[in-house]
């Protein structure tokens, strides 16, 4: 029937064009329908070939036969070496290992049977059948040996070759010594270790294994360690890479009496480095003594650049007079910038000179540019802007060539401070300069921007730079956006970036990933942050380090969700040893939040001078004490640090917070001894330099605090006028613009572009003349607009100082000097000065609150409603999510309406955007009750001329409802003040998650505040540790598998065992594996044991099982977390299917 369809159809050549179609379908299983047509078409013996490799596909006996009858109907001449292979599939898709053998050997004997060979062996081995690989083995061609590999590799997926040799090691124990398996061995072996796919697909645990059993049966050279390892350092995850080092040290274990080559050594010593791992490297150059005498020159190089960075000042000496002991005097700048830079690093300016005069006076060398980009990079660190210049134009002076760093450092400076006037016209010179445009100079201009709040500017430059032909990656810039989307909540503003980033091809990286993680928990899904930060970190997506830790932390502390705090610090401590400067802050934080709490539970009243914060002394005592120095050199940014580098920051910011909290409750005399504690420790005994002067300005202001609280107004004036001259110098505009105004128009002719002329007219933007000036006034403030808000708080408590010594008529005269500084004045700052003035004797001052009230605060009235409640209005440019930061998101009010919490953030944001509030209007309707107490003798006219001032405020003033509180009935009612009264008992318990971020096996606790909330700090911490391994108590029972069963088992998890031989390796002086890897080695342990035991993962457990609240704002979040979550295509989390090669972001 179907011959005759087909012929009734066209005949032969119409069913040879339709089987020539249907073999084209590599997805087609129509395997009958080929033969029909193949025998309709008259059997064409040119199509042979490919219905041969058709049928070979088909398990089918039937289609075996006829894959016979096609490859006895080719020539045999004619046969190539593809018809043998996929006769020998159709043998293999049958079950008929010889028969694959014996086409292997037809097509061996005619030089036609390589690829056949290839594939025959690739099965056999990947199923396990070793008698007929080695039969396979047996026939390969031995003229061919180094083409060998190829072929097999083709048919062979890389991640189960280590698995396939377990196996086999298995087998050849039942082999004899020297046997023809032992080749097969060295084959599979040396190729599998050389193969970057197989090695990094495999844990640890299995290489270690591999590595014992073939070195049991003396297969094992030196010569696989070495692929092995130079395998395993061509990957670019951190996790994959370190395990090189374990490696090495077994390879040192196992074969004592061979000698590493010092190429090897250097290149793990290279790898650290470019890790910024400095663990290690120590025992690598005592590794060079002992095999070479000494270390190589280039060896000595990397390590002092490595150590340089990680700010190791001992290590840096130590190794450099090592290296001098060993080779001599340096005679390149290249080993002596590292003395320089292990001091820049930390800020340190003193050191950094002295050992860039120590290059010329001491070795005999000209400092280059890069030794003076160093010191420029010291005044940066120590956020020294004079004496950044001051060396810049000496660097000059001298006739050093000024390069991308060393504009990049200078103009990063200014950026920081939001000097994007300076940071153009230094653009503009390294133009002139013909200095190399690259991505990192263009940075500053989009950070300048936002720093200034101008973010759709900042987004105008980065998308401009998308389009230059500069160097370097433009990924910084898209994330200093990023962040500042973050900060405003904006989540529509965030995706968009994404996505740009995305079109442009901008990889995210760790900042990345930590913005928006940040968003996350800005708007209190913190506990959803840290789950995807986990994801990302075991996906290889990212490397997670101590600042994003940091991001997670700090929600936690926003949540007073103290139970995690604790654990989340306790991993911190795990996994990188000692805390950096941003964790401890924000613990310390935590530390004072319980003190404090502990002091209102008390339950009576507690004088201010006995008021003692002992947890949150005892742990600042201890940080400072313990606090790494290292620490200074980091990179990363700092939370809580204010945009101060690291030396200014610490520890500076530590005693801010603890002399801020004794401020709150009126211990002055705790908070100065803290406050001279501080000074003490900072200044130097020889230092000309005034004690006062030492502190920092937010330190003086948290001082302030404490002594308005104490009511010693005069000691607040005193703060004031230390202040005020400090806040001017630090918020002043550089002073270079004349020099750089001279330099700029110094040019004898113009020098050719830097960047294609095609982008001429977009660059006007980034040097040209500032068409969109941050500043409009005719004249240009002295202050810079990213400082004209630094005198809020001080201001404030100023005013109320100078109002409760009765002296009303200065606040005028301070504010009026304020804003001739060029200051701005925040919403906070003119409803106290409203209040103050309110509260005056004078109706001279009550008018000026009054008219000050009517001109700043009543076009934003919102109605009595909403400002009782503490609503306000929204102004324009609010992010659609902010009022996702409320406590009850789900309230009724108007969407054109800022709820309690939001008002009070965006305040932080857009603080001369004027808010009124409900204690303003009742200050000023006390005051106007005294002026119509007053008409009564002088007719009304006070009252009329307050009309005519304040028409709006007064009748709003009347419609002021009647309430029950206590601002009413002290100001309008004359009532006693009393004491809060509240409530706490409906707090709902916060999530608990035992886990922390990576660790493994974590469980779901509720915390007992009886329990957490009344120990002592030290016996807390150590108790909480305890209390959480005893609540975490599957890892106690879990059943231990065999080596083997790990091994073979599937899943990418490892587990070091202490049997294996890495476990005698640690009789090593020096730590080989630092502690983040330490850790992360052996969760991937834990969590590969937990996968084999087919136990509940952490994913499934880690849940509150508790609806969100927000859920009115569910589709931006969903929009959000697409852009975090790391999907494979097939929309299975990476997680459950990793992929090993996936790259770190940052």
């Amino acid at each position: 029937m179907v011959h005759s369809h087909y012929i009734k159809r066209g005949g032969r050549k119409e069913a040879k064009r339709n089987l020539l179609a249907l073999l084209a379908d590599n997805e087609s299983e129509e395997y009958d329908k080929a033969w029909m047509l193949y025998e309709t078409a008259g059997h064409p013996l040119d199509v042979n070939p490919a219905l041969l490799a058709f049928l070979s596909r088909s398990g089918n006996d039937v289609d075996h036969r006829r894959a016979k009858i096609l490859f006895r109907g080719i020539a045999f001449d004619s046969r190539l070496a593809d018809d043998y292979l996929h006769m020998a599939r159709s043998y293999l898709t049958t079950g008929s290992p010889y028969g694959v053998i014996s086409t292997c050997k037809k097509a061996i004997s005619k030089g036609q049977g390589i690829p056949c060979w290839g594939f025959a062996l690739a099965n056999f081995v990947r199923s396990t059948e070793w008698e007929a690989a080695l039969n396979i083995w047996d026939l390969r061609p031995l003229s061919m040996e180094d083409q060998l590999w190829r072929p097999v590799a083709q048919h062979l997926a890389a991640p189960d070759m280590p698995k396939s040799l377990l196996t086999f090691s298995t087998f050849l124990e039942d082999q004899p010594l020297n046997s023809r398996a032992y080749g097969l061995a060295q084959f599979l072996l040396s190729h599998a270790f050389a193969t970057p796919e197989a090695v990094h697909s495999t844990a640890t645990e299995t290489l270690l294994l591999l590595l014992r059993k073939f070195s049991s049966l003396f297969i094992l050279t030196p010569e696989h360690y070495f692929k092995l390892i130079d395998s395993l350092q061509s990957s670019q995850i951190r996790t994959i890479s370190v395990r090189s080092i374990l490696l090495y040290r077994n390879f040192r274990w196992q074969m004592q009496g061979d000698v590493p080559p010092a190429e090897l050594l250097l290149q793990l010593i290279q790898r650290l480095a470019s890790l910024e791992i400095t663990t290690g490297i120590q025992y690598l150059l005592d590794e060079f003594t002992h095999f070479y005498g000494k270390p190589t020159v280039d060896a000595y190089r990397i390590a002092l650049a490595a150590f340089s960075k990680a700010g190791d000042v001992g290590k840096v000496t130590q190794i450099f007079e090592n290296y001098i002991s060993d080779h001599g005097k340096p005679l390149s700048r290249r080993l002596l910038t590292p003395l320089l830079y292990v001091h820049a690093r930390a800020g340190n300016v003193r050191e950094t000179v002295r050992q860039f005069n120590r290059i010329s006076e001491e070795f005999g060398l000209e400092q280059n540019t890069v030794c003076w980009n160093i010191v420029l990079a010291a005044y940066a660190r120590s956020d020294d802007l004079e004496g950044a210049f001051t060396l810049f134009k000496q660097m000059l002076q001298k006739g050093a060539t000024p390069n991308p760093h060393t504009f990049g450092t200078v103009m990063g400076l200014c950026a920081n401070r939001g000097d994007i006037d300076t940071v153009r016209q230094l653009l503009a010179l390294a133009e002139k300069r013909q200095v190399q445009m690259t991505a990192p100079l263009l940075d500053t201009i989009v950070e300048a921007y936002c720093n200034n709040q101008r973010l759709d500017l900042a987004e105008s430059v980065a998308e401009i730079c998308l389009g230059l032909d500069v160097k370097g990656s433009r990924v910084r810039m898209w994330n200093v956006l990023l962040w500042n989307h973050a900060f405003r909540m904006d989540l529509e503003s965030i995706s968009r970036i994404r996505s740009r980033m995305d079109a442009n091809g901008l990889s995210p990286d760790g900042m990345t990933y930590a913005a928006l993680m940040l968003s996350l928990v800005l708007t209190g899904q913190t506990d959803e942050a840290r789950r995807i930060l986990r994801k990302l970190h075991r996906s290889y997506q990212m490397y997670t380090t101590e600042f994003h830790y940091a991001i997670i932390l700090y929600g936690y502390v926003k949540a007073r969700n103290r139970d995690m705090v604790h654990i989340i610090f306790r991993e911190i401590k795990e996994r990188f040893d000692r805390p950096g400067f941003s964790s401890q802050l924000l613990v310390l934080k935590s530390q004072i939040h319980r003190d404090l709490q502990l002091v209102q539970d008390c339950g009576r009243q507690v004088n201010a001078a006995n008021i003692r914060l002992e947890n949150a002394e005892m742990f600042l005592a201890e940080t400072i004490a313990e606090f790494n120095t290292t620490k200074l050199a980091t990179k990363q940014p700092l939370p809580g640090a204010g945009r101060k580098p690291p030396r200014i920051a610490f520890p500076a910011m530590y005693y801010e917070y603890i002399i801020t909290a004794y401020g709150t409750r009126g211990a002055s005399e705790r908070a100065r001894a803290l406050f001279d504690q501080f000074v003490n420790g900072q200044h130097p005994p020889d230092s000309p330099e005034d004690a006062k002067d030492i502190a920092p300005i937010h330190l003086l202001v948290a001082l302030m605090l404490a002594h308005m609280k104490a009511e010693q107004y005069k000691k607040v004036e005193e703060c004031w006028e230390l202040a005020f001259p400090r806040a001017r110098k630090i918020a002043s505009r550089s002073t270079v613009d004349e020099w750089l105004s001279e330099q700029l128009a110094s040019s004898a002719s113009p020098p050719r572009p830097s960047l294609p002329i095609s982008v001429r007219g977009e660059q006007e933007m980034l040097i040209g003349p500032d068409t969109v000036d941050l500043s409009r006034s005719k004249k240009k403030s002295s202050v810079l607009p990213s400082y004209k808000f630094v005198l809020s708080w001080p201001l404030s408590l100023y005013m109320r100082s100078l109002a409760y010594l009765n002296e009303p008529w200065k606040i005028r005269q301070v504010v009026a000097e304020v804003e001739k500084a060029g200051f701005s004045l925040t919403t906070f700052n003119w409803s106290t000065y409203v209040q103050m003035l309110a509260s005056s004797d004078k109706p001279s001052d009550q008018v000026e609150a009054f008219t000050v009230f009517e001109q700043k605060f009543m076009p934003n009235f919102p109605g009595w409603k909403n400002l009782r409640r503490g609503y306000g209005v929204k102004p324009a440019g609010v992010p659609a999510t902010f009022d996702v930061i409320e406590k009850n998101p789900r309230r009724g009010k108007h969407p054109d309406v800022f709820g309690k919490e939001s008002r009070r953030y965006w305040s932080k944001i857009q603080p001369d955007f004027m808010q009124p509030t409900y204690v303003s209007m009742v200050y000023l309707a006390s005051a106007l009750l005294g002026f119509r107490e007053r008409s009564i003798h002088d007719g009304g006219a006070e009252v009329k001329n307050l009309y005519k001032a304040a028409p709006k405020t007064i009748e709003t003033i009347a419609n002021m409802p009647y309430l029950r509180e206590r601002f009413q009935g002290v100001l309008l009612r004359r009532r006693q003040e009393q004491g809060d009264n509240k409530d706490d008992t409906n707090i709902l318990e916060p999530f608990v998650w035992t886990g922390g971020i990576l660790g493994v096996g974590g469980r779901r606790r509720a915390p007992n505040p009886d329990e957490t909330m009344h120990q002592p700090a030290k016996e807390e911490h150590d108790s909480c540790e305890e209390d959480i391994e005893l609540d975490d108590d599957s890892s106690a029972i879990e059943p231990t598998p065999s080596e083997e069963q790990i091994a073979l088992s599937e899943g990418d998890g490892y587990h070091i065992n202490d049997s294996l031989p890495l476990g005698s390796t640690s009789t090593i002086s020096d730590k080989t594996i630092s502690p983040e890897d330490e850790y992360d080695t052996e969760a991937e342990s834990l969590l590969g044991i937990r996968r084999k035991s087919n136990e509940a993962n952490d994913e499934i457990l880690d849940n509150e099982h508790r609806e969100s609240s927000n859920q009115i704002y569910h589709d931006e979040r969903i929009a959000l977390l697409d852009e975090i979550h790391p999907l494979k295509q097939d929309g299975q989390d990476t997680e459950d299917a990793p992929s090993h090669e996936r790259r770190i972001g940052g």
